[in-house]
């Protein structure tokens, strides 16, 4: 019978939990609100989805707000790079996602969360728009490999 010739054999187990991230940026565009996907990410182990956190939330604050001596900036475009002292009163998303990236207490937080199975965000506002990270744990699906078993004389009917 067919079915005497397949052996199923679990790859992973009920229950077995990733760890699905997101980055997004939500603003004014146009009179509307859009929300623009800017990377998502997927792992088995909570530690890399905080560093991933961590590396986007790096990489958006440098493209909101680039230091004038950043070397991918050409020299002769550096200037237009300068401080404003009416910006520097609002509330600034670059440094609200830098100042979670140095906070090591902070991070070690959002890695206890995934562990226990909690989501952890990360949101930052500033006149520009609001720039949220996120990482929750969710129940990755039972994956089954089927193989065909070979009956004792090496012969398959």
């Amino acid at each position: 019978m067919f079915g005497e010739n397949i052996d199923v054999e679990r790859v992973q187990s009920a229950g077995c939990r990733e760890y699905r991230a997101e980055a997004v940026a939500v603003g004014p565009v146009g009179g509307g609100t859009v929300r623009v996907v800017l990377g998502t990410f997927r792992t088995p182990y909570p530690g890399r989805a905080v560093r991933w956190l961590s590396a986007q939330a790096l990489r958006v604050a440098d493209g909101l707000d680039p230091d004038p001596g950043v070397g991918w900036l050409a020299p002769e475009q550096r200037g237009a790079l300068v401080t404003s002292p009416e910006l520097d009163r609002l509330p600034s998303a670059p440094a609200a996602l830098r100042a979670w990236c140095a906070d090591e207490a902070g991070r070690r937080t959002a890695y206890e969360r995934l562990r226990e199975g909690r989501p952890v965000v990360v949101e930052a506002v500033d006149h520009t728009g609001a720039y949220v990270l996120w990482a929750v744990p969710v129940e990755a699906p039972i994956r089954v490999r089927y193989r065909r078993r070979v009956p004792a004389g090496g012969r398959v009917a």
